[in-house]
């Protein structure tokens, strides 16, 4: 995988172990920030106890935010389903209704070490876990885990099936002072490109009353979060057809937009779009008397624009 360079972004993680936040000084120190909002480690789900306030504090400081479930993989894949809803329930508990944060959402992974489940058990529970959150929040689910998880359960490949994980955004956590490791992660589990990568678990950020997990982020913000709003649309009719025109989103990884009419898919275009004709002897809603026209931005990773842009005709 890549190494940091000098545009990486700087972020770090905290949980209720965190001593002293002051967020107004810690956003001016680092570029986003992770929450851990949920875990399962004993055996039923719990909240942490500074989520809340915490998940309050960066919005109101305008740092870009984000949260983690620590989850526990087992044989009993319908438990998967149960601590993604868990998680679902907190975000919005957290950030608002169908809000999951600023960031990527994500599950970190990193137990059992005992191997006490198979690769194909532990890949089968995570893939589950993903598959329904993405279905039922729209949003692309990152995977944490540590680069000696990933040799534990022998590269996350699966017989058969290659390597089922690859395409999730990935944080990984590789920590440099350990003797033996290498300067940054080596490619694993599939994965050429880490997302994020956690290299310090005791940093010292000022901010932060006591030494912190630190970690190297992309170039650019746009690569943790949603696209950005559609700005500028219009739309007006023109003989039997509709022109919608809008402005183009400046995301770095903006990949389309999707189009709709009443709710109704009329069309996709790629990135450097910024008219879409809806034509009468396709859509026969372009002669419904009033039509609603709305439109989305979608990026590299499949996430689409938190809200969509409308305009009324």
């Amino acid at each position: 995988m890549q190494n940091k360079n000098p545009n990486s972004l700087f972020g770090v993680d905290i949980n209720e172990f965190t001593q002293n936040v002051d967020f107004q000084v810690l956003g001016t120190k680092i570029d986003f920030l992770y929450l851990r909002s949920s875990g399962s480690g004993t055996g039923r789900f719990r909240v942490d106890k500074k989520f809340l306030a915490f998940a309050k504090d960066s919005r109101n400081y305008g740092i870009p935010v984000g949260a983690y479930h620590f989850g526990i993989p087992s044989n009993d894949l319908t438990d998967a389903d149960r601590q993604c809803d868990d998680f679902i329930n907190i975000l919005e508990e957290g950030f608002g209704t169908k809000n999951y944060g600023d960031l990527f959402p994500v599950l970190d992974i990193e137990t059992p070490t005992n191997k006490s489940i198979t690769t194909t058990v532990l890949v089968n529970w995570i893939d589950r876990f993903r598959k329904r959150f993405e279905k039922k929040t729209r949003r692309r689910l990152m995977l944490y885990t540590g680069a000696f998880f990933i040799d534990l359960y022998d590269n996350f490949q699966v017989p058969g099936r290659g390597y089922p994980l690859k395409n999730m955004p990935l944080w990984i956590a590789l920590y440099t002072k350990i003797p033996g490791n290498p300067p940054f992660p080596k490619d694993q589990g599939g994965w050429t490109r880490w997302r994020i990568w956690q290299f310090s678990e005791d940093a010292i950020v000022e901010g932060i009353g006591n030494p912190v997990d630190a970690n190297w982020g992309p170039n650019n913000i746009a690569l943790l979060i949603q696209p950005s709003y559609v700005s500028g649309l219009k739309a007006r009719r023109e003989e039997n057809n509709i022109v919608v025109a809008w402005n183009k989103v400046p995301d770095v990884d903006l990949l389309g937009y999707n189009i709709f009419a009443n709710n109704y898919w009329v069309g996709t275009v790629d990135e450097n779009d910024t008219e879409f004709i809806i034509k009468g002897n396709e859509f026969p809603i372009v002669k419904a008397p009033s039509i609603s026209i709305t439109i989305e931005a979608f990026d590299y990773d499949g996430e689409t624009s938190a809200k969509r842009a409308k305009v009324d005709l």
